[in-house]
C-alpha cells in the first residue's frame, strides 16, 4: 500500500466499503424477506386448513375415508404449494393422508399443524406440508433487486465522491508537491497555481512550501557563497603557511648572524656598558628566535612537512635536560622545578626525541611563565600497553590556573589565558598548539585539569616501545646498593621523590622534614647505634638554612667527616668564603638529575675534589640623572634599557614605570616635563593611563605634559587611537634613537633653545 498513490487506496477503501455494504443489505434483506415469507405462508396455511376443517368436519367425525381422501386429493391438485396433508382423529390416529410425490423430493417445505374444532371440542388433528421453493426464489429475487440498487447507489456516490477528492484535495496536493520537490531538488520548472476553490488550509501549505523555496534558494546561495570561501580560504592559508615558511627561514638566517657575532662580542674584551649591550642583545635575539622557531615549527605542522624521526633515546636523561635548562628562569621567580621519573620505569624507548623534547619544553616552560610562586612537579610514570608503554608525563603547576571557559581554547593557535591588552605574560600563543599538534602526529595528546587561582596540571600521553640500552647513553654508575642516607628538605614532595630515587637504587633512607628533626635522628645514631653513610639536604629551609645545619652535623664528633651533599637554587648557592672549612661538602644546584646526583654522590664518598663554579654575572649600574625629568612607562625591562642607555648622554632625570597605574602614580609625585608611554602594559595600558593623567591635569589646572606614544602597533588606527586618548605624538618600535631625540626636542626645547642649543623646559 505504501507504494501505490493515494487515489487508488481512496477507490479501493471505496470498493471495500460498497462490498461490505452490500454484504450487510444483502444479509439483512435476506432475513427480512424470509421472516416476511414464513409469515405469509403461516397465514396462507392457517387459512386453507380452517377452510378443509371446515368442509370436511363431518367426514372427520364419522372418520369417512374415501370421502375425505376424496376431498385431500382435490385440495391437492388445486394448490400446488401443498405437499402433503395428513388427517387424525382426536385420538391422534392417522385415518386419511395424501402426498404430491414420493417424500424427500420436493425441496424445502415447513410443516403445519392445526387442530379440528367445534364449540371447543376437538375432533382430529389436520398436518398440512407447505413448500417453500416459491417463496425463495422470490426472496432471492428481492434480495438481488435490493443489493443491485444499493451497489448502483454506491457506485455513484463513490464517484461523485472521487470526483469531489480529485478536484478538491488531490489536484491541490498534487501541485504543492511538485513545488516542494523542485524546491528540494532544485529544479526550476512551471507546477502550475492552486485552483481557485482550494481550501485555506492548502493555500496556508502552499504558502509555506514558497516560503521553503525561498530559504532554500538563499541557503544554497549561502553554499555557492561559502565554498568560495572555503576555496579561497584554503588557497590563503596555504598561502600563508608557505609565505610564514619562507620569511621564518629568511629571518632565521640573520638572527643566527646576530646571536653568533654576539657571542663572540661577548668573548672579547669589553667594558661595562659594552658588556650590558651585548648581553642585552643577545638575549634579545634569543627571545626572537625563538619566536621565530615557533611561527616556523607551527607553519610546517599546518603545511604538512612535519617529519618524525624515530631512533633510541634516553627519556629520563631528555626530561632531565628540559628542567635543567628550564630551572634558571623558575629560580629567578622563587619557582621549584621537582621532577620525579618512575623508578620501574625503563629509560631507553624509540621515538623522535627531538619532538619529544620540543614537547615537554613547551609544557614546563609555559607552567613557568605562569607560575609566580610555588613549584611546579614533573612526574613521569607510564604502564605497559600494546604498543610498548604507555607514558604519561604529569606538569602539575601552582600558577594562575585557567578559568574553565578558556581551558577548552588554550591548544588553539595564537591564545593565551591573558589575552587582554593589558595582559601580564609575553609570548605568541604558539607553544601550547604546537605540542598538541606534535603529539597527534606521534599518535599521542595532551590534556589538561586546572582551576582558576590554584594552577594547572597538563599530561601528556604517548605511546612508545622500549628498545635495549645504548651503549653510549648508558653513564657509568657508582655503587650505592646497602648505603644509607639522611635527607632533609622542608618540601615533602621532594623528600618523596629523592627517597624513592635513591631507594630505587638500594640506598635506605632516613628522613627529616627540618633542621631540628634532622638533629634528632643523629642523635639517635651516635655512639655507633646506626649507620649513616651520607647526608642530603636543602639549603634553603626555615629556621636553620643547610649551611648553618651543615655546620652543627660537622660539629658532631661522630659525623665530623659525614659526607654531606647540599642542594641549592641559583641564587641561594654558599659563596666560596661560606664553604671553607665544610670539606666533603659539596652543593649541587636544582632540579637534581638522576646522572648528576650519581656522580656528585661517586665524588663526596670517594673524597674527588670539586669542580669549579662560574662567579656570577656583574649587577648593572643606573644611568646618571639630569636637570629635564622623564616618565618612561613600558613594561619590558629590554625595551626600559634601550630607551634609557639612548638618553643616557642627553640630559634627563629618567624615571621608569612598569605599567599604567605606576605611570599615573609617579605622575602624581614628580610631575615631570615629559612622558614616555607604551600603549600596551599590564594591570592598565597607556591609553587608559594618559586618559587619566589629562583627568588629573584638568582638576590640578597643572600645564599640560607632553606624551608621547611608544607602540609596536604602526597602523594608523592606533595612531588615531593615541591622539584621541589625549598622547601628543606617536613613535613606533622598533626605536631609533635619532627619532626619539628629535621627538622628545620638539615637544621639551623651545624654537630658541634649539638655535642656541641651550637646554630648558616648557612651563
Amino acid at each position: 500500500m505504501k507504494r501505490t498513490g493515494i487515489l487508488f487506496q481512496i477507490v479501493l477503501s471505496l470498493s471495500l466499503a460498497a462490498l461490505l455494504v452490500a454484504l450487510v443489505v444483502g444479509t439483512v434483506a435476506n432475513r427480512y424477506e424470509g421472516n416476511r415469507l414464513r409469515e405469509q405462508l403461516s397465514e396462507q396455511a392457517g387459512l386453507t386448513i380452517s377452510l378443509l376443517s371446515g368442509l370436511m368436519l363431518e367426514s372427520i367425525i364419522v372418520e369417512d375415508v374415501p370421502v375425505l381422501e376424496t376431498w385431500l386429493h382435490e385440495t391437492l391438485s388445486r394448490n400446488p404449494k401443498i405437499l402433503s396433508i395428513q388427517i387424525l382423529n382426536g385420538e391422534g390416529v392417522l385415518i386419511a393422508s395424501v402426498r404430491r410425490g414420493p417424500s424427500g423430493t420436493l425441496g424445502d417445505y415447513v410443516t403445519y399443524e392445526q387442530p379440528v374444532e367445534m364449540e371447543g371440542f376437538k375432533f382430529g388433528t389436520m398436518v398440512v406440508e407447505w413448500s417453500m421453493l416459491d417463496g425463495q426464489a422470490l426472496v432471492r429475487a428481492k434480495v438481488r433487486y435490493t443489493i443491485m440498487w444499493t451497489v448502483l447507489a454506491i457506485a455513484v456516490l463513490s464517484t461523485l465522491v472521487l470526483f469531489l477528492v480529485n478536484m478538491l484535495a488531490l489536484r491541490p496536493l498534487q501541485t504543492i508537491h511538485l513545488r516542494m520537490s523542485d524546491a528540494i531538488s532544485g529544479a526550476r520548472r512551471d507546477a502550475g497555481q492552486l485552483p481557485w476553490y482550494a481550501s485555506r488550509e492548502f493555500w496556508a501549505l502552499n504558502f509555506s512550501v514558497g516560503v521553503l523555496e525561498d530559504t532554500f534558494s538563499e541557503r544554497d546561495e549561502r553554499e555557492t557563497a561559502l565554498e568560495q570561501a572555503c576555496e579561497a580560504a584554503d588557497i590563503a592559508n596555504q598561502a600563508k603557511s608557505e609565505f610564514l615558511a619562507n620569511m621564518s627561514h629568511e629571518i632565521r638566517t640573520p638572527m643566527n648572524g646576530v646571536i653568533g657575532m654576539t657571542e663572540l662580542i661577548l668573548e672579547t674584551e669589553l667594558n661595562e656598558d659594552q658588556q650590558m649591550y651585548a648581553e642585552t642583545i643577545s638575549k634579545s635575539g634569543s627571545a626572537l628566535l625563538t619566536i621565530i622557531n615557533d611561527i616556523l615549527n607551527f607553519s610546517k605542522i599546518e603545511a604538512g612537512k612535519i617529519e618524525i624521526d624515530v631512533a633510541p633515546f634516553n627519556l629520563q636523561t631528555a626530561i632531565e635536560d628540559v628542567v635543567t635548562l628550564l630551572s634558571p628562569k623558575a629560580t629567578v621567580k622563587g619557582v621549584e622545578i621537582i621532577l620525579r621519573y618512575d623508578p620501574g620505569l625503563p629509560e631507553f624507548f624509540e621515538g623522535d626525541i627531538g619532538r619529544i623534547r620540543q614537547v615537554v619544553t613547551n609544557i614546563i616552560g609555559n607552567a613557568v611563565k605562569f607560575t609566580k610562586v610555588g613549584h611546579i612537579f614533573v612526574d613521569v610514570t607510564g604502564e605497559v600497553g600494546p604498543r610498548g608503554y604507555q607514558l604519561s608525563i604529569a606538569v602539575t603547576d601552582t600558577g594562575i590556573g585557567i578559568p574553565e571557559d578558556r581551558i577548552d581554547a588554550v591548544f588553539n593557535a595564537f591564545e593565551q589565558v591573558d589575552g587582554a591588552a593589558t595582559r601580564s605574560f609575553e609570548g605568541t600563543g604558539l607553544g601550547l598548539a604546537i605540542s598538541s599538534r606534535l603529539l597527534s602526529l606521534m599518535g599521542g595528546r595532551v590534556t589538561v585539569q586546572s582551576e582558576a587561582g590554584k594552577g594547572s596540571t597538563f599530561t601528556i600521553r604517548l605511546s612508545l616501545p622500549t628498545c635495549a640500552p645504548v651503549e653510549s647513553l648508558v653513564p657509568k654508575e657508582p655503587e650505592l646498593k646497602g648505603l644509607t642516607a639522611l635527607i632533609v628538605d622542608d618540601l615533602e614532595l621532594s623528600r618523596l621523590i629523592l627517597s624513592e630515587r635513591l631507594s630505587s637504587w638500594g640506598v635506605t633512607c632516613l628522613e627529616a622534614g627540618n633542621a631540628s628533626e634532622a638533629l634528632e635522628i643523629l642523635s639517635g645514631l651516635e655512639g655507633g647505634r646506626g649507620r649513616l653513610d651520607f647526608v642530603v639536604l636543602d639549603y634553603q629551609m626555615p629556621l636553620m638554612d643547610g649551611r648553618e645545619l651543615a655546620q652543627r652535623i660537622r660539629a658532631i664528633a661522630d659525623f665530623k667527616a659525614m659526607p654531606i651533599v647540599m642542594l641549592s637554587s641559583v641564587e641561594h648557592a654558599m659563596t666560596r668564603t661560606a664553604r671553607e672549612g665544610m670539606e666533603g661538602c659539596e652543593t649541587v644546584l636544582k632540579p637534581l638529575r638522576s646522572a648528576h646526583l650519581k656522580q656528585v654522590l661517586a665524588r663526596v664518598l670517594n673524597g674527588a675534589p670539586e669542580p669549579s663554579v662560574a662567579a656570577a654575572p656583574v649587577a648593572i649600574p643606573q644611568p646618571a640623572t639630569d636637570r629635564i625629568k622623564l616618565l618612561m612607562a613600558e613594561d619590558n625591562r629590554t625595551n626600559q634599557l634601550v630607551v634609557t642607555r639612548m638618553l643616557k648622554d642627553a640630559g634627563f632625570d629618567i624615571t621608569i614605570a612598569a605599567n599604567g597605574a605606576e605611570a599615573v602614580e609617579c605622575y602624581r609625585n614628580t610631575l615631570p616635563d615629559i612622558i614616555l608611554m607604551d600603549m600596551m602594559m599590564p594591570d592598565m595600558d597607556g591609553v587608559e593611563a594618559t586618559l587619566k593623567i589629562r583627568e588629573i591635569e584638568f582638576k590640578t589646572q597643572h600645564r599640560n605634559c607632553p606624551i608621547i606614544a611608544l607602540t609596536a602597533n604602526a597602523l594608523e588606527s592606533h595612531r588615531e587611537k593615541c591622539l584621541a586618548a589625549g598622547m601628543d605624538d606617536f613613535i613606533s618600535k622598533p626605536i631609533k634613537k635619532k627619532a626619539l631625540i628629535r621627538a622628545i626636542n620638539k615637544w621639551v626645547y623651545t624654537p630658541e633653545e634649539r638655535k642656541t642649543g641651550t637646554l630648558g623646559h616648557r612651563s
